[in-house]
């Protein structure tokens, strides 16, 4: 698989496909639905074709289908598991690394609005 111009691997040397798959860690902004319920802020920490770590301030519980969306839609998801603040999806339907890279797009344009030269120094 290809991200931002470069190969991510995704079998080992044998040619064996690698447990799940390869993780991109990104810091994004999204939200996050939980049925009926109001939308949620959360925060992607990283994000793979089958998947995504999420922060949050209140977590779904595990089992909890939810609809993630970071600029654009990932579609739904299962908590798989909980921890703190924590807790990993597994996308109803893989995502493309088109995807990916629409994420990882986004988090650049968002980190090109505020120049570091912007930011006052502590």
């Amino acid at each position: 698989m290809t991200i931002r111009g470069e190969r991510v691997q995704a079998t080992d040397k044998h040619g064996a496909q690698m447990r799940g798959a390869p993780r991109i860690k990104v810091f994004q902004p999204a939200v996050l639905r939980c049925g009926a319920g109001a939308p949620k802020r959360v925060h992607l920490l990283n994000v793979s074709t089958g998947g995504a770590l999420v922060y949050g301030d209140s977590p779904p519980n595990v089992g909890t289908q939810v609809q993630l969306a970071c600029g654009i839609s990932l579609g739904s998801a299962r908590v798989q598991w909980s921890s703190g603040r924590r807790f990993g999806v597994a996308f109803a339907r893989p995502i493309g690394p088109a995807e990916i890279e629409a994420i990882v797009s986004l988090q650049d344009d968002l980190i090109e609005v505020i120049p570091p030269a912007a930011i006052p120094a502590r």
